[in-house]
């Protein structure tokens, strides 16, 4: 996604129309499968957490160990797996199902290493407002990215098909600094009048 340049007072305007309390423009939700793309959209590598679930051994239960880093795993049974199917490092997340995440403070992006096939919902105090199309393929090293300018205090990555369990190799997450808001909503505005 290319933006174009625009003045100071369109810039002054969109910061005045964006919400203070989390609440899209209009609300939009742009899927990547491209991870880099992401990357270059949300504004690069510094603009996001990753969790690797390196570190634990396997079968252990991941809940609140990434507590540090703002993020719980609230399914109580997604365990660690160690696979090459999780070519980042060998060892993923196992949903035993989905796999649902909460936040301490509303994000803006989520994006997840995979394999397989799965999707996202997005959450807002308990409303859902997002699911994202079923993405991924036969094999490994797939990527699914969403950048929502409704913020999200949960997600939950779903199973590709029943009978089929979540799995994610690493789960990447974030918000924009107060100042680049305005770009998210600018970025908005754009999308949704090529889409028109």
């Amino acid at each position: 996604m290319r933006l174009r340049k625009t003045t100071g007072l369109m810039a002054a305007a969109l910061l005045i129309a964006w919400p203070g309390n989390g609440e899209a423009l209009g609300g939009f939700v742009e899927e990547f499968t491209d991870k880099d793309q992401w990357i270059v959209a949300i504004g690069g590598e510094d603009a996001f957490l990753t969790v690797d679930f390196v570190g634990f051994a396997p079968g252990t239960f991941i809940t609140d160990q990434y507590a540090d880093l703002g993020i719980l795993f609230t399914d109580g049974n997604d365990s660690i797996h160690f696979t090459p199917s999780f070519p980042n490092d060998g060892v993923g997340l196992d949903g035993n199902g989905n796999i649902s995440v909460a936040f301490d403070t509303p994000q803006a992006w989520i994006g997840v290493d995979f394999p397989g096939f799965l999707s996202i919902e997005l959450y807002s105090e308990g409303r859902l407002f997002f699911t994202s199309n079923l993405n991924g393929g036969a094999g490994v090293g797939n990527f699914l990215g969403l950048i929502s300018s409704e913020l999200f205090d949960a997600a939950v990555v779903v199973e590709g098909a029943p009978g089929f369990e979540a799995e994610i190799d690493d789960l990447h997450f974030g918000v924009p600094a107060p100042g680049a808001l305005w770009l998210l909503a600018f970025a908005g505005l754009f999308s949704r009048r090529r889409r028109r």
